[in-house]
């Protein structure tokens, strides 16, 4: 979870072209450098490596138990695991920029051989990756949830007007909706009625796909209800400004069970115990009220 005062481990694995660390003086500076290197980072609490073990000492390496070696070294030498503790008041937020930056600068850089390769594993790592993957799919997400909306309500309706407009209407709602999240749940205002101890600093990448998804199908729902009804009035020869009271007036009571029903069942949600589901809950709950 993205809160602060949680720390997950990052696990480096760095493999060198030629030098084997365990045989070769080469091989043993370059894994004792990225070693330092990431210690002397003050996200860094501790890193845990076959030369933190040896405390910097190829001597001493075969006095370590074999299980260590196994685990912390290859078996051809070559390859080694960093195990990196960040500090307790790194958000994760901060140790996926880490894992960020890390790839970026790359193993030559951080080791001083080339090619050396670097992979880095671990919930930063993996949160990093899936972030990339989420924010690449949210925007075709949001134009096929849109457009296929837009195509129905032409057909349905058959105006331009009312259809945009009705997506726009909805957008506002969502829009609004994830204000409210990042407000509370970001940022931290409130969010101790809900559960939640403070601020997480950021909001789970899966959140914003999955909630405007939801979000925006419930919402279009009650614009469908109203503007149904103004069309049929219309229909029966009303004018426009006696239209849309009628359409009100047979529709409110409609709506608003509606929106009742759907923000109780949205609050157990928030107020349950999983911070995902917690989001999810409260931003359409949300879009609800709005």
């Amino acid at each position: 979870m993205d809160r602060a005062g949680v720390v997950y481990s990052m696990r480096v694995v760095v493999e060198l072209p030629a030098d084997s660390i365990a045989q070769t003086d080469a091989g043993w500076n370059a894994l004792d450098r990225l070693s330092k290197r990431l210690a002397r980072d003050p996200r860094c609490a501790r890193v845990i490596s076959i030369t933190t073990i040896a405390e910097g000492n190829r001597a001493s390496l075969p006095d370590l138990s074999r299980e260590t070696r196994r685990t912390f070294l290859s078996s051809d030498g070559q390859a080694a695991l960093l195990e990196v503790l960040p500090a307790t008041a790194v958000s994760l937020r901060d140790q996926v920029d880490w894992v960020r930056e890390l790839r970026k600068t790359g193993a030559a850089a951080l080791t001083g051989v080339s090619g050396a390769t670097l992979q880095i594993g671990g919930i930063p790592a993996l949160n990093a990756d899936y972030q990339t993957i989420v924010a690449a799919r949210f925007v075709p997400v949001m134009a096929m949830v849109v457009g296929a909306t837009l195509l129905a309500l032409l057909a349905g309706f058959r105006s331009l007007f009312a259809a945009v407009k009705a997506i726009a209407l909805n957008l506002l709602s969502v829009a609004a909706s994830f204000g409210a999240l990042v407000l509370v749940f970001q940022d931290g205002h409130g969010s101790s009625f809900l559960g939640a101890p403070g601020g997480t600093g950021s909001i789970f990448p899966l959140v914003p796909i999955v909630a405007f998804a939801i979000v925006f199908g419930l919402s279009m729902d009650y614009e469908v209800f109203l503007v149904a009804r103004v069309l049929e009035a219309r229909r029966s020869g009303m004018s426009e400004a006696a239209a849309i009271p009628e359409a009100l007036a047979r529709t409110a009571g409609l709506i608003t069970s509606a929106a009742a029903i759907m923000i109780v069942v949205f609050a157990a949600f928030t107020f349950g115990n999983f911070l995902v589901v917690k989001m999810i809950g409260f931003t359409a709950r949300c879009s609800r009220v709005y």
